[in-house]
C-alpha cells in the first residue's frame, strides 16, 4: 500500500511561546525587524492568546502565551525551554494533510479545533519524529489585519 501524495503546504508562520503576549511583543520588536503586528486574539478553546507580527521581510511570527489554566503551553513559557514551537502551514484540506502527516510517523496532538485566529478555521498540531510541532491550518488564508508598530 503507497502512502497518500503530500498535500500542498503553503508557509504560514513560525510560532514562539511566551510568558505574556504584552512583555513577548516587546522583546520580539526590541531584536527583530518587526514592522507590522495584529490585535492579540484569546482563544478560549486552544486555551492560549496570539498575536500575529510581521518583519521586514515578510516573515510572520506568532506570539503564543498561556491562557486560562489548563493552557497546553503554560509549561513551555515557564520553563523558557522549547519556546520556538511551531511551525504552520496553510492546507486545503485538514483531514487529507493529517493523513499525510500520520502515514509518515508524526503524531496529532489532540484532535483538530477551530482557531480564532483563523476566522474558526479548524487546525490541527503533529508531533513529528525529531520532536518539531507543525500546525496545520485548514485555510485559504487568514484575514488578519494588521497595523504598523
Amino acid at each position: 500500500m503507497s502512502s497518500p501524495a503530500r498535500p500542498e503546504l503553503i508557509f504560514d508562520h513560525v510560532g514562539l511561546v511566551v510568558r505574556d503576549v504584552k512583555s513577548g511583543f516587546a522583546n520580539v520588536c526590541s531584536l527583530l525587524p518587526i514592522v507590522a503586528a495584529t490585535k492579540v486574539y484569546d482563544d478560549h478553546v486552544l486555551g492560549v492568546s496570539v498575536q500575529f507580527l510581521r518583519d521586514a521581510g515578510g516573515v510572520m511570527f506568532e506570539l503564543i502565551a498561556p491562557f486560562g489554566d489548563n493552557s497546553p503551553v503554560a509549561k513551555i513559557a515557564a520553563s523558557g525551554r522549547g519556546v520556538i514551537n511551531q511551525v504552520a502551514y496553510r492546507v486545503g484540506n485538514l483531514a487529507v494533510a493529517a493523513d499525510y502527516f500520520r502515514a509518515r510517523g508524526a503524531t496529532p496532538t489532540g484532535a483538530a479545533k477551530p482557531a480564532i485566529a483563523f476566522d474558526g478555521a479548524p487546525v490541527q498540531f503533529f508531533l513529528t519524529k525529531e520532536f518539531v510541532v507543525v500546525e496545520l491550518i485548514e485555510s485559504e488564508g487568514a484575514s488578519r489585519e494588521f497595523v504598523p508598530v
